[in-house]
């Protein structure tokens, strides 16, 4: 187990195998109460999120040391890595945006070097996985910088509302409109739901809420999935670019 200061990656990819790690064991493993709570699925979904972002600066560091690709303003060996987005040189430690990160890694280095890298590591796939790319245009949609997850509310405000757990009956329901979609919602489900309602002082109803077990699955599943993609690119990189280190 070398530390992290030996790491070619300075520790990059063993933090994102963390992360990761931790996301899928409170994916399998949840806790008491799980389906009746609150945000349940924003903590894990924070944990793939960030592990990509990790995994990302891990292999570009990799890539541009390896491969002897100089940055903008620094050589290819800085402790100080950069990307280039938007027109110019940034660094790599204050990029939070995994769509900057994962353009800058498929465009500007994987594709351009594909060659060198078949000669260098043929074992390896060094390809462009077009279902990635397509995932993290859903990721990017609600979460570029890392803050949706970790956040109940962000700058993001727009989508803010899509991942709270209870979600708000539509307004122009009457009264019995709301007894009947109550009534619906607990016959699609097998396991806990339940609706809040508030009251005037005459007991009439004025707003209600009710649970949604799976809110922003698409985004779920496509950081598991992309966040699994990765996890295996870095294992890739380690074991065919870098001889395991």
């Amino acid at each position: 187990m070398n530390p992290i200061e030996h790491h070619l990656d300075k520790g990059f990819g063993i933090t994102a195998n963390a992360y990761y790690k931790s996301a899928e064991h409170l994916t399998t493993n949840p806790f008491e109460y799980y389906n009746v709570t609150q945000q349940a699925e924003m903590p894990q979904n924070f944990l793939y999120r960030h592990a990509i972002e990790l995994y990302l600066k891990s292999i570009i560091v990799i890539f541009h040391k390896t491969l002897k690709i100089e940055y903008g303003t620094v050589p290819f060996d800085s402790d100080h890595p950069e990307i280039f987005s938007k027109g110019k040189w940034k660094k790599l430690y204050t990029c939070h945006h995994v769509n900057e990160l994962y353009e800058y890694w498929l465009n500007k280095i994987l594709l351009t070097n594909i060659e060198t890298l078949n000669k260098l590591a043929p074992r390896g796939e060094w390809i462009e996985t077009v279902r990635v790319t397509e995932l993290l245009a859903i990721i990017t949609k609600y979460d570029q910088d890392s803050a949706y997850f970790r956040y109940p509310i962000t700058k993001n405000a727009l989508y803010d509302n899509k991942k709270f757990t209870m979600q708000k009956f539509n307004p122009s329901q009457n009264l019995q409109s709301f007894v009947e979609e109550i009534k619906r919602q607990k016959s699609d489900t097998n396991s806990e739901s339940f609706t809040t309602l508030f009251v005037d002082d005459e007991d009439n109803i004025i707003e209600a809420f009710k649970h949604e077990e799976n809110v922003l699955s698409d985004v779920r599943d496509a950081l598991k999935e992309v966040a699994f993609y990765f996890n295996c690119i870095h294992s890739m990189t380690r074991d065919t670019l870098c001889r395991g280190l």
